[in-house]
């Protein structure tokens, strides 16, 4: 009835459970680094919104504190910003 498996047959079977092992391990740590790389881009994301809303406080208050120089120096660095840069190759 039972017949003795041949070694051929055998190490499939080995091959077969590890392969089986290694899929199930595949899906766990997929599962694990997804939810990894969601708390370390949450993580970066505050790190960059955070020191944006303190900077925009702070030209808030410059504004308020003198608002017609400030008003003149944003307009002339909008300008700045918006023209394109030049770049010359210099030997």
């Amino acid at each position: 009835m039972n017949k003795p498996f041949t070694e051929k047959e055998k190490l499939l079977i080995v091959l077969t459970n590890i392969y089986d092992q290694l899929e199930e391990l595949d899906s766990v740590l997929e599962a694990s680094f997804s939810d990894l790389r969601t708390s370390l881009n949450k993580d970066e994301f505050n790190k960059i919104t955070v020191p944006k809303r303190r900077l925009s406080v702070i030209e808030n208050e410059i504004f308020e504190l003198n608002p017609i120089a400030n008003k003149e120096a944003f307009d002339s660095n909008r300008c700045q910003a918006s023209r394109p840069l030049k770049l010359e190759m210099g030997f």
